[in-house]
């Protein structure tokens, strides 16, 4: 037995929850089925790269240290937590030590706590982590005892950039060189050998060297792409593999002999470098990213370039790259992003003495570039001259004998709402078309949770080739056509793709044709596609034809036209494909399916739409900026004056899905149709007499899908003087026993409620009883029917005091039976009305009460009207205290907003107001968000903080924290506090605190700016300037980070400020920043210059 496998007892049960179903989200996202043993995983098998990750790591792991990862707290280790529930032994016979943790500043200390206390024996630790996590860990990693143990760190680059779910190399890769650990990263995503090769690699080298050491691989195209895998080590396997390198383990401790080892036990060639391509290219390009080299050298395959794909980037060895470089280079472009490889590259060459003897370029990417065929390709074009038609041939598929099994060779794309029937058919089918043993399929859903209350996307590949990312589909399925407003779905189709949309209402072809958005055609046209619309008004006559796909049939029509339109030589083999997609799901016969597929025929249900080449020239009847312009009017202002600004849409579409989240949206869409019944006592008596009989329940807001908390005001103290015209406060929620926690930076979101006489008003012009009950059926789950009354949810759950957008107009005309109130209402539901409903929501604020007493005919019953109002929205208000300091608290800063309209009525933002009114001892429901201001991950960086009113809240909580942290003897860097507001007097929010933290010397300086103090208007950009030298040694020299919270007005002014800091900053070192502005922007992806404003 290998001295690092020395059993140990397992704490698992009793160390972490393994049971939660939150758990397992990610391991029921596989289509393929649940691995319950990770013996299971081996030779050929559907999965994850992350399951294999996991699975190699607990063959040959004692012990297992994990760190929750945005994304999904369990995003790394929910296979291996799922093995530990049903004990599953490793290798060694033993079930693997298990903790789990939190990421946050002093992250590592849990495992040097755990050495200290425990030894190692010589018995390498594994850590599952993100990218950040390596960072938070940095300072205790620093120490000399950390840098003495064996800790085999395995990180995923996963990480949030602009509310995207990215890979972030360069974060990793930073703290690595400053730790001089050094870093594995696979090359082929599609290579299952390579990835357990070198995960197996960095388990052995940190053993072998007794230092920690880093495996550093993709973060969401490893977790959320499933494929297929062949070659696939077996536990056993990994185990001879393992012992076979450590007993080779001898002489030397480096990359190289580690390597050397490696090779030698597994016949491979493995080196820090691998090269691809032609023999003696003139052009030759280098990456580093498992995702990005994978992408890049399916297309250099075909090319006359070269293309250097890094394993090893730290230590980066500059000889070693020199002598991967064919000679016959002319040019060499890096490909880069915040990995630092441009820096390194260039210093290899220069010292390997070919720095002048070739170009050298750089095309430096975002962290959010989608690496497909078509993109790489445009990429390399702007290098070297590239044949499009060389690169993409249209194939012809081979002659082939078809049998139930047999899949089409092609590439497929789903777009849908992410609580649709699109996103449980992708995963049936993709399971079918793995059948096909000759065929690599792989399927990779994205969720983006930004746009139109939930998109999906799904894309399918069904290749003999090597798996690869979709932009250009043969055959498209969009679930509805309004997600044609949010992407250029049809930009990802090929030429001549069939694409398929879901009509819900009974039409001719002719209607149909007539209701297509005119856009849609003309692209359709241009790209010659075949067009079929999925007619899914027919659904009910085939559920009354057969009984027996009752509820499934709307599924068994989106894949029978599918297969139709993938492989339409299939014939009478689409039965035998719908039998192996749900034949598990419940009994079917062939006979079933038959008859079900001759409804279909029958009744048309899978319509072909003619595309014709004259829609080419078909002209918009609605002119764009009409178009924008009502699409403004509809979203804008939300709450009435406390709305966030919208960003204006861009002029183009996306092509791709912004991945925003690993999962659905929890909120449903406001136009998500609910069941909603005035109940009468008796029906409502019974259920809550007979509550196990009915299956009832009391749950704190079931309309919420967030997790809430009831908290209690225990302290509201106007801060400005009651004469003054603003009326800023602060306020303090006691949290003691509701288990509510919350990180700095973070928000608190206020579920408010509606003003009780406000309530009461209505109630009375609507002729309600506030007692009546309701029947509400819950928006995420149509199983779940909440009961409350009238008066409970006109309080709590319907905005009838916000203000309604377009749609609203448009169903209240519905009911209206005055022909002059109906018309005037179409009218504001239409394009003519826009100017008019947009001075109705941005002048007159109207709501929804002031439009029902202006039309009296529109009367709509009490059900049917809470149909129809938006539901209330919580409020999101940044965190103004430090749960280190105030465990058992959360205060807020808030100001309340308030206008008159042109009515003369005195109107008050709607939650400020709420908040204001609370007294000592009221309760209120509450929810914790996240947020971007999150503190360096070394306590000794400086941070510069700017705030206007408000925006000064998180900044209490900043030096709360950093208070703490020197509490815990932990060095603190420097603290700067630059804030404005009118007066001094009536608006030095939190004045007496600054004042008493600068005395401790805690703060280092106090910025403050009140504009009308004295004649000249002094803001605090100005005080910003007055201390450029201290900001500047804090910002360039120290590394620290800058801060800005507050009204979005002085962002331009703030960050002209920061790139003077930069320049000063180069002045002093003797340099010359040509692109300043873009070195700012690189500090906000870097995350050392981060705003928060509205």
């Amino acid at each position: 037995m290998a001295p690092h496998a020395l059993p140990v007892s397992s704490k698992t049960t009793s160390e972490v929850d393994v049971t939660s179903s939150s758990s397992f989200s990610l391991i029921k996202a596989n289509p393929f089925g649940l691995t319950t043993d990770p013996q299971e995983i081996k030779n050929t098998t559907y999965t994850s790269a992350t399951t294999i990750i996991n699975q190699t790591i607990y063959s040959i792991a004692s012990k297992i240290f994990s760190y929750e990862t945005v994304g999904d707290e369990n995003l790394l280790d929910s296979n291996i937590q799922l093995w530990l529930q049903y004990q599953r032994l490793n290798a060694y016979g033993i079930v693997p030590f298990y903790n789990k943790f939190q990421v946050r500043s002093g992250a590592a200390n849990a495992i040097l706590g755990y050495f200290t206390k425990n030894g190692t024996n010589g018995q390498p630790v594994s850590t599952l982590l993100g990218s950040n996590g390596l960072n938070y860990m940095r300072t205790a990693l620093s120490s000399a005892t950390a840098d003495k143990l064996p800790l085999a760190l395995n990180v995923s680059a996963i990480d949030f950039n602009q509310d995207s779910l990215v890979s972030n190399y360069g974060e990793a890769l930073n703290a690595a060189r400053a730790l001089s650990y050094p870093v594995f990263t696979p090359v082929d995503s599609n290579d299952a050998l390579e990835i357990q090769h070198l995960a197996i690699l960095n388990h052995f080298y940190s053993f072998f060297s007794g230092k920690p050491s880093v495996y550093l691989f993709d973060g969401p195209e490893f977790v959320k792409t499933f494929k297929k895998f062949e070659n696939v080590l077996s536990t056993n396997d990994i185990f001879q593999l393992y012992q076979g390198l450590l007993d080779s383990a001898a002489g030397e401790v480096s990359i190289d002999a580690a390597f050397n080892a490696l090779n030698k036990v597994t016949g491979k060639n493995y080196s820090q470098f691998e090269y691809v391509g032609s023999e003696n290219p003139k052009t030759v390009f280098v990456v580093y990213g498992t995702h990005q080299s994978t992408q890049l050298s399916q297309i250099v395959s075909k090319l006359d370039v070269g293309l250097v794909k890094v394993r090893v980037p730290v230590p980066f060895n500059q000889e070693k790259l020199v002598q991967v470089i064919p000679q016959s280079t002319k040019k060499l472009v890096v490909l880069s992003s915040n990995d630092g490889l441009m820096a390194d590259v260039t210093a290899g060459l220069f010292l390997g003495g070919r720095y002048h003897s070739l170009s050298l370029d750089e095309f430096n990417y975002p962290l959010d570039f989608k690496w497909t065929p078509v993109t790489v390709t445009k990429l390399l074009n702007e290098f070297v001259s590239l044949d499009f038609e060389k690169i993409f041939p249209v194939v012809k598929p081979a002659d082939e004998i078809l049998t139930a099994n047999s899949s089409p060779e092609g590439s497929y794309l789903f777009w849908g709402k992410d609580n649709g029937i699109i996103v449980d058919t992708v995963d049936k089918l993709a399971l079918s078309l793995s059948l096909d043993n000759s065929k690599n399929v792989a399927i990779r859903n994205t969720f983006d949770n930004g746009n139109g209350g939930g998109l999906f996307q799904s894309q399918i590949v069904s290749t003999t080739g090597p798996i690869r990312a979709v932009d250009a589909a043969d055959v498209v399925v969009i679930e509805d056509l309004s997600l044609l407003q949010y992407y250029d779905i049809l930009a990802t189709a090929k030429p001549d793709a069939s694409i398929l949309y879901i009509n819900q209402k009974s039409l001719t072809k002719e209607e149909l044709i007539e209701k297509l958005p005119i856009e849609f055609k003309k692209d359709l046209a241009k790209n010659h596609n075949k067009l079929y619309a999925i007619d899914f008004s027919i659904i009910e006559k085939l559920d009354e034809a057969n009984s027996a796909t009752k509820g499934f049939s709307g599924e068994f029509l989106i894949q029978l036209a599918f297969w139709r339109s993938a492989l339409p030589e299939l014939g009478g083999f689409i039965v035998n494909k719908l039998l192996q997609a749900n034949g598990n799901s419940f009994e079917l016969l062939g006979t079933v399916l038959d008859n079900f597929i001759n409804s279909v025929d029958e009744n048309e249900g899978i319509k072909e739409i003619p595309v014709v080449p004259e829609w080419v020239d078909l002209k918009d009847e609605v002119k764009e900026a009409e178009e924008k312009k009502e699409n403004e009017a509809e979203e804008k202002d939300k709450e009435q004056a406390e709305a966030e600004t919208e960003a204006e849409e861009p002029n183009e579409l996306p092509f791709f899905p912004i991945e925003t989240s690993f999962f659905a949206n929890p909120r449903n869409p406001i136009e998500a149709a609910e069941e909603i019944n005035n109940t009468g006592y008796k029906s409502l008596a019974q259920k809550i007499t007979f509550p196990e009989a009915y299956n009832v329940s009391k749950d704190l807001r079931p309309d919420l899908p967030v997790k809430n908390f009831v908290v209690k005001v225990q302290e509201n103290k106007r801060l400005t003087p009651t004469e003054y015209s603003r009326n800023i406060f602060h306020i303090e929620f006691d949290t003691t026993g509701t288990g509510l926690t919350y990180d700095i930076g973070e928000a608190l979101g206020i579920h408010g409620r509606n003003n009780s006489e406000a309530v009461e008003e209505f109630l009375k012009f609507y002729n309600v009883d506030g007692d009546s009950l309701v029947e509400v059926t819950n928006k995420d789950d149509s199983k779940i029917v909440e009961i409350r009354s009238a008066r409970q949810a006109l309080s709590e759950t319907v905005d009838f005091l916000g203000k309604p957008p377009k749609r609203f107009y448009e169903s209240l005309a519905e009911f209206a039976t005055e022909e002059k109130e109906k018309a005037a209402l179409t009218k504001l539901a239409s394009a003519e009305g826009a100017e008019e409903l947009k001075k109705r929501q941005e002048v007159d604020f109207d709501s929804y009460f002031d439009i029902l007493q202006e039309f009296k005919s529109a009367r709509p019953s009490f059900e049917e009207l809470i149909k129809i109002i938006a539901p209330l929205k919580r409020r999101e208000y940044s965190i103004a205290s430090s749960q280190r300091i105030h465990p058992n608290a959360v205060h807020l800063l808030i100001v309340v907003v308030d206008w008159v309209d042109p009515k003369g009525r005195l109107r008050y933002g709607h939650c400020s107001k709420y908040l204001s009114d609370l007294k000592i001892g009221d309760e209120l429901v509450v929810s914790v968000k996240p947020s971007v201001m999150k503190l360096p991950p070394l306590s000794t960086q400086p941070i510069v903080m700017s705030g206007l009113g408000t925006g000064l809240a998180p900044f209490k909580a900043f030096i709360e924290e950093k208070i703490w942290q020197k509490q815990q003897g932990m060095e603190i860097g420097d603290i700067y506090l630059y804030l404005g507001s009118r007066h001094k007097k009536e608006e030095y929010l939190y004045g007496e605190l600054w004042e008493a933290y600068k005395d401790a010397g805690v703060l280092t300086h106090i910025g403050a700016a009140f504009s009308r103090d004295q004649p000249e208007k002094i803001y605090i950009q100005d005080r910003i300037r007055q201390t450029i030298e201290e900001l500047t040694d804090a910002i360039v020299t120290k590394n620290g980070s800058f801060y800005l919270c507050g009204p979005t007005w002085p962002v331009p002014d703030i960050t002209a400020c920061l790139e003077d800091i930069v320049r000063n900053g180069a002045k002093k070192n003797g340099e010359e920043i040509k692109d300043v502005a873009k070195v700012v922007e690189d500090m906000k992806e870097d995350g050392r210059y981060i705003l928060e404003v509205y």
